[in-house]
């Protein structure tokens, strides 16, 4: 299991990535595209599983770009997996997308409902709250992304940064993120991306 500093999260061969939210700035950001395919190759995963909000909006507008941003994809890596997220309305209609993705005892699936059954696993890999951790600085402080884990008897979530660092972000060390995971485990460390360890937070 290894984190980068992209967002991205490696298990075996595969590759999880979450929260591209695809025409966040109004636009379709293809340089997301080289990013993501950068992430993998450098990963040398077999498999890349986007861990939902692949699409910004909620409608059909941006399908077009989005199908061709799908397509792209497929044409580079070897297998994709697209899990359901919250702001992906749709996207079935140009790809499969499950609700979660399970192999072995690892399950990944976004993290804004609780889709199946997740408890039983050994490792839950999820989304959707976007974590990063405030810094402080002499005008207020400057936001850094930031992977949550927590660790109990047998089992570990991981909480991941959105991989589009224009997404707006939850400073965990001053608020309680969005997620169901949230209302059964209240006590997590922290990592920011650049690798800098802040200690645990709880809710």
């Amino acid at each position: 299991m290894r984190f980068s500093e992209t967002g991205a999260l490696k298990i075996g061969r595969t590759l999880i990535i979450s929260d591209i939210h695809l025409g966040i700035l109004g636009f379709p950001d293809f340089s997301l595209l080289d990013r993501i395919l950068d992430a993998y190759f450098k990963s040398g995963a077999e498999r890349l599983v986007i861990n939902g909000d692949l699409k910004h909006r909620l409608g059909r507008s941006e399908l077009k770009s989005v199908e061709r941003f799908i397509e792209e994809i497929e044409d580079q890596v070897s297998e994709l997996v697209l899990v359901r997220g919250n702001h992906d309305g749709l996207l079935d209609e140009v790809h499969e997308v499950m609700d979660c993705f399970s192999e072995g005892k690892v399950t990944i699936l976004h993290g804004h409902r609780e889709y199946c059954d997740v408890w039983g696993s050994k490792v839950l890999v999820v989304a959707h709250a976007h974590p990063a951790v405030l810094i402080p600085d002499v005008v207020g402080g400057i936001k850094e992304r930031a992977w949550m884990v927590h660790e109990g008897e047998g089992f570990r979530c991981i909480v991941m940064p959105a991989f589009n660092e224009m997404c707006s972000s939850t400073a965990v060390n001053l608020e309680k993120p969005p997620g169901f995971v949230f209302d059964r485990l209240w006590e997590f460390e922290v990592f920011t991306v650049t690798g800098y360890y802040y200690g645990r937070v709880r809710f």
